[in-house]
């Protein structure tokens, strides 16, 4: 049993979706708002608050409004001033070992919830991912060929004017997220995704749609990072190439949403080019911090 549950803590649980649509909102009654919380909010936003918060404490949300009331997360989406949905994100784990005389197999069954929010807090993504995951705990078994994850990703678009979702969107089979980043101004979504349990992760834009309009496969590069501009026109991804004499080792890839263009900032490790860190800004500019100094790149690549 020792060895089972050292296995068991291999297992990194992910990312979930799916969001049930409640009943239709029912005309908001009213709520009470501590006085002594801030009041220059913006009317139609979302939030993303912890049940603990002070902000969220104060707030007489009805209860037919909220699921998982209990959750220790809340995704609170708000019209005119009012909550018009409280989506409660939670986890969920079930472990248990079963097998034959000369087997035995651990199965985890379980969910995992987050909420991302747009820098302009008017839409966010809700993930939920349900797995089921095997690991082969027999005692002499060495290798991995029966172990096994399965399962789904959901991500779902909110806004106030779409509290049940404008949008939601599946992703293959077994396949997870592992950042997500809206996209402020509604101009889509940045997701990395990855086969479980340690897979390389490839790169995609979802659109105000759920379309996906880019991806870069893990088969050509591997995503690091992500970043967008302040305004969410132009995207960045940080990723690492496959070995190649005409490939850096490394590279920042900046998309221009609008244009359909794109452009790479590459370098090879211990090189003058490997920058110290780097910063996508307005107009996507990318600023790239060297141990010389910070060079600024514009949106095609030319060097300012």
């Amino acid at each position: 049993m020792r060895t089972s549950l050292i296995r068991i803590a291999l297992v990194v649980p992910a990312l979930l979706t799916g969001l049930l649509a409640p009943p239709s909102t029912p005309a908001a009654p009213r709520q009470t708002v501590d006085p002594k919380a801030p009041a220059a909010v913006a009317p139609d936003r979302v939030v993303l608050l912890g049940a603990d918060d002070d902000e969220y404490r104060a707030l007489a949300i009805p209860r037919s409004y909220k699921t998982a009331p209990q959750a220790p997360m809340h995704l609170l989406v708000f019209r005119k001033g009012l909550c018009v949905r409280d989506i409660g994100l939670a986890d969920a784990q079930e472990t248990g070992e079963h097998g034959t005389p000369t087997t035995a197999i651990v199965e985890e069954t379980g969910k995992t919830e987050r909420a991302y929010v747009a820098a302009d807090g008017q839409s966010a993504v809700v993930q939920r991912t349900r797995y089921v995951s095997r690991v082969d705990v027999t005692p002499g078994q060495k290798s991995t060929v029966n172990d096994t994850v399965t399962g789904d990703t959901t991500l779902t678009l909110v806004d106030p004017e779409h509290p049940n979702g404008r949008w939601q969107v599946t992703l293959e089979n077994a396949r997870w997220a592992k950042d997500v980043l809206v996209l402020p101004a509604a101009k889509g979504v940045l997701v990395s995704t990855f086969l479980p349990r340690n897979g390389p992760a490839d790169f995609r834009v979802l659109d105000s749609a759920g379309r996906e309009s880019i991806r870069v496969p893990e088969s050509s590069a591997e995503t690091v990072r992500l970043q967008s501009s302040p305004d969410g026109g132009h995207v960045a991804a940080e990723v690492t190439f496959k070995d190649g004499p005409l490939l850096p080792e490394r590279g920042v890839i900046v998309f221009d949403l609008s244009r359909g263009t794109q452009w790479t900032y590459g370098w090879r490790y211990g090189s003058d080019r490997e920058p110290l860190s780097w910063r996508l800004l307005g107009d996507g500019v990318l600023a790239v911090k060297l141990p010389a100094g910070t060079e600024r790149f514009d949106s095609t690549g030319r060097k300012l």
